[in-house]
């Protein structure tokens, strides 16, 4: 039997934290949820060994940034970055998804970044138009 995958998921909102670890463990995933910053540094100081970061969208991108780079100190998974809808790919994150994009291209852009296939490095999951939930605004 194989473990499950860990994952550090870090928000600065905590319901949407709770809801993406749900629906992450839902998938098979161990999730060890972060809020903010100093608390994502001491879950990395104390094990480092996650297969992958995912930064939610409620977090500024300079945060993100300087996390990341903190982080790469001592942790070496990939990082992938949820963005606020529209905003363009975080340089920094492998990888990258819109926040509407929705929980089943959350679980194929993570499964991809762990498995280390069907998408490259600083590869962003883009949905087309016709794909997107309607009556949100742009």
């Amino acid at each position: 039997m194989t473990s499950k995958k860990r994952i550090l998921c870090i928000s600065y909102d905590e319901s949407l934290l709770i809801t993406r670890k749900m629906i992450l463990e839902q998938a098979g995933f161990e999730v060890t949820p972060s809020v903010g910053f100093a608390e994502a540094m001491e879950h990395c100081e104390k094990d480092p060994s996650f297969a992958l970061i995912i930064m939610g969208h409620s977090m500024p991108r300079k945060d993100k940034t300087a996390l990341i780079s903190a982080l790469r100190k001592g942790c070496s998974a990939s990082v992938l970055s949820i963005r606020r809808h529209n905003d363009p790919p975080l340089p920094e994150a492998e990888f990258s998804i819109d926040s509407y994009d929705g929980p089943q291209s959350l679980i194929e852009v993570v499964n991809a970044a762990i498995e280390g296939k069907g998408l490259a490095q600083n590869q962003s999951r883009q949905m087309s138009t016709e794909k997107r939930p309607q009556g949100r605004p742009n």
